[in-house]
């Protein structure tokens, strides 16, 4: 079961990785504007799911419980 559960996190942090790596390779990466910024090609759904999932960390659950 904990095997498992490392190659699924590998594996899934490999696709990250990768989608990531496909929608910025494109971008101006060089400037400090356009690393922050994703060279300005990600979309609005990627940005909104990296906002929620940034919020959404172990410090977030801590204080929930509170």
């Amino acid at each position: 079961m904990d095997s498992m559960v490392i190659i699924f996190f590998v594996l899934f942090s490999a696709f990250v990785g990768i989608v990531t790596y496909m929608k910025t390779r494109g971008g101006e990466l060089d400037t400090s504007d356009g690393y922050f910024l994703g060279g300005r090609n990600l979309t609005s759904k990627v940005i909104a799911g990296s906002l929620l999932l940034t919020n959404l960390s172990a410090v977030s659950f801590v204080g929930m419980s509170a």
